[in-house]
């Protein structure tokens, strides 16, 4: 077998070698670290284009898009464009074929200082990659896309084990371990196929999402599970690292080259892939603000009139949306907004509001309009005075869930994962599994970090992406905890995703075995725990009347015109029977909220007095802070380490009155709930309550709850529904995330936060 040279050797042209020759060349060979940058308008920032402008020399390799029998003509040359005439490399018709010694001979001039331009077409589009040693990348502070780190080749690998075998000796070249590495492979029959692939490669290290790795005949890591769709997780503090194997297959018999199998290590860079856009023709998103609705109305009317003339083509995202935010008034006290899926529709949903706007219900008595695609107008705005941001409890994350989130938000996702183990934090073994059915077998520590993980994202997402600032939060049971988690409060709310998974809590005294509940109703050993869990549509009080009769039954939750009991399954499934009412089984074993829990009430509040920032402690003085509203008490909670861990626990140990925790918070100036977490838990819930109580208080007359994201619903798409509402209600937020991809020449939103560094 001959094997092309590992990119980590100094050398002077193709020469290949063997195996043997090479790991005796790898033991003093310098680290490869070659800067791979991708050539678009895109993703190449200013900066970096800038910087790319000004090498005086660079050697520039046009790849043709043509079959394995290339003309002369159409083979690869490198042409030195500053300094010298063209020099022509005639290559052989294993070269033809061949990433590696092509690669090869671009170190040569890499190593000479100069920069290498590849160009290539990918489905008949010209793209373009550029190569420059990694040190001189980083004394010009570019950001690479990738890394190239080796390579190796060999052109009689007819089967799995030989292939196995180019690819082994491509990570020892570039001195990474198979198993930390993900294994791409893909047929690639030209030489312009595996250029293709390598700039999905790269794209799919800058992207931080395996989804760009097209061509696949096999995705596999180290640990056997299927490739993810979603954002690749890595470990901490760890590089992702691709290693990129390609196979030329043909039925030319004669072919020198027809079994030729290469595999490239590419690392990830520090540069993000550019994000997605938030608005484009397929997301059409509409402010329109104005001093009163006949204001709003005439401008309704403006925009039906251009949507009439002709602006049919997908250059009304870029265009007159761009114009449509330009007019948008932050200021204004009315505003409404339109979201569509195409112009058409735009056309139609900008009629049902004209429509709305006469109702006198809407605008006169403060109905909130809402339609399903997502536009909505309020002519009474609640604003931000009493805008509460509330965290669900535990059993709300789903499978997959949000998981194409990142690419429209990948500095957030880099700037969380640096902070923590994002992979853990989201439980993304379990939520991003190939069977959909792991993520709802997933025990109670699983569930409650997983949902303050996503509680956790979320909430950067708003306030720190949108600079939305609530004034007041709640939670419902365990969302108490995320909600101390999420807001700055605790100083390292991460070290908790450990602690939860080996706390005997979660694992055993209240799930799991239930040894809380076995030593409260002093069951020998050999007794058997049938425990469940009943969503009852009934009142509180008929409940608590039959308790009694029940001893090994509770009444865990209250929650509007619903409530959840708990216990022995046959015990809760007598009560329902004398209650006369069905009840929805749960099949969720969890003692919170019950009696037997109060057995565990010191470790729970042992566990969470956790370590205050001292930005928040700070903010509590200056009397700045967020006001925190428990279940557990009717007064807001002092920003306090002791306080706050009892105030969890008696929450977690205590029957949970979540209809009496939103009268609370509403009589205390919570107006505009925003749900911050996976799915929708509480904020029909919180609809139901106000309602019940409006006509109890004139405090509660003029409340609303907004989820951020509902199971089944496109993430992207309910988040943008959910900061319509925002905008409806006046509440003050920032829609450069909107606005900035909608402008030709604007940066790449991931330029905001740059990395600080690429982990090894």
């Amino acid at each position: 077998m001959n094997l092309a040279p590992p990119l980590a050797t100094t050398h002077s042209g193709p020469a290949e070698t063997s195996i043997a020759d090479k790991a005796i060349a790898d033991k003093s060979a310098k680290p490869l670290r070659i800067a791979v940058l991708l050539g678009d308008a895109v993703n190449l920032d200013s900066h970096s284009a800038q910087i790319l402008g000004t090498f005086a020399e660079r050697e520039r390799v046009q790849i043709c898009a043509a079959d394995a029998n290339q003309s002369t003509a159409h083979e690869p040359t490198l042409h030195e464009s500053k300094m010298h005439e063209p020099s022509v490399h005639e290559p052989s018709v294993h070269e033809q074929r061949s990433l590696t010694a092509l690669l090869g001979q671009a170190t040569t001039a890499i190593e000479q200082g100069k920069l290498v331009e590849l160009t290539f077409n990918d489905g008949n589009l010209p793209q373009s990659l550029y190569l420059l040693d990694g040190l001189r990348a980083a004394k010009l502070r570019l950001h690479a896309h990738a890394f190239i780190a080796g390579f190796a080749a060999g052109n009689e690998t007819t089967d799995v084990e030989n292939a196995a075998t180019v690819a082994n000796a491509a990570l020892a070249a570039a001195k990474r371990s198979p198993a930390q590495t993900v294994q791409h492979q893909t047929v690639a029959n030209t030489l312009n196929e595996t250029f293709v692939a390598l700039r999905q490669g790269v794209t799919a290290l800058a992207a931080r999402t395996q989804a760009p790795l097209k061509g696949t005949t096999g995705i596999k890591q180290t640990n056997d599970t299927n490739h993810q769709t979603g954002y690749w997780f890595s470990d901490q503090h760890q590089a992702r690292v691709l290693c990129l194997n390609l196979v030329a297959k043909t039925s030319h018999q004669a072919d020198e080259s027809r079994n030729l199998s290469q595999s490239l290590v590419l690392t990830q860079g520090t540069q993000l892939a550019a994000p997605k856009a938030l608005v484009d023709e397929n997301r059409l998103f509409v402010p329109i603000s104005g001093d009163s609705i006949n204001k709003l109305k005439a401008k309704l009317f403006q925009l039906l009139s251009s949507l009439d003339i002709g602006a049919l083509d997908t250059s009304f995202a870029s265009h007159q949306l761009a114009f449509l935010f330009e007019r948008y008034n932050a200021n204004a006290p009315l505003a409404l907004v339109l979201m569509a899926a195409s112009i058409d529709d735009l056309k139609l949903e900008a009629k049902a509001m004209l429509t709305a706007l006469e109702n006198d219900a809407v605008r006169h008595h403060g109905q909130h309009f809402k339609t399903p695609a997502g536009s909505c107008f309020t002519a009474k705005p609640l604003g931000d005075t009493g805008l509460t941001f509330v965290y669900p409890g535990v059993g709300t994350v789903y499978a997959n869930m949000f998981n194409n989130l990142h690419e429209y938000f990948p500095a957030l996702y880099h700037q969380l994962e640096r902070e923590g183990d994002l992979s853990a934090m989201l439980q993304s073994p379990q939520i991003y599994a190939a069977d959909v059915k792991t993520a709802a077998g997933m025990n109670l520590s699983q569930q409650a970090i997983s949902g303050v993980g996503a509680s956790y994202l979320f909430t950067k997402l708003l306030t720190q992406v949108f600079n939305i600032k609530p004034k007041m939060a709640l939670g419902y049971s365990m969302g108490e905890a995320a909600m101390w988690a999420s807001l700055d409060v605790w100083q390292t709310p991460h070290a908790m995703i450990n602690a939860t998974e080996n706390s005997d809590i979660f694992n055993h005294a209240i799930s799991g075995e239930l040894t809380a509940v076995r030593r409260a109703w002093q069951l020998a050993d050999d007794e058997a725990i049938v425990w469940n869990s009943f969503v009852v549509r009934a009142d509180s009080h008929e409940i608590k009347a039959l308790l009694p009769e029940f001893p090994r039954a509770y009444l865990a939750i209250t929650q509007g015109d619903t409530c959840v009991i708990a216990g022995c399954e046959t015990s809760c499934k007598a009560l329902l029977t004398k209650l006369g009412k069905r009840g929805i089984a749960a099949n969720r074993v969890t003692a919170m909220h019950t009696a037997p829990a109060m057995l565990v009430h010191g470790q729970v509040q042992d566990f969470y007095t956790q370590a205050l920032k001292p930005e928040a402690l700070k903010a509590a003085a200056q009397d700045s802070s967020i006001r925190f509203i428990s279940a557990a008490q009717t007064a807001p909670v002092i920003v306090d380490s002791h306080c706050i861990g009892r105030a969890i626990a008696d929450t977690f140990c205590s029957p949970l009155d979540f209809s009496a925790l939103i009268q609370n918070a509403t009589e205390q100036g919570a107006r505009l709930f925003v749900e911050v977490g996976a799915d929708r838990q509480t904020s029909t819930l919180i609809d139901k309550i106000s309602h019940a109580h409006a006509s109890q208080s004139t405090a509660n007359a003029a409340t609303a709850a907004i989820a951020c994201n509902a199971k089944g619903a496109d993430a992207t798409t309910s988040l943008l529904k959910c900061l319509a509402q925002l905008i409806s209600h006046r509440v003050p937020l920032s829609l450069a995330p909107l606005i900035q991809p909608l402008s030709a020449n604007a940066a790449p939103l991931s330029s905001a936060v740059l990395p600080e560094g690429e982990p090894q």
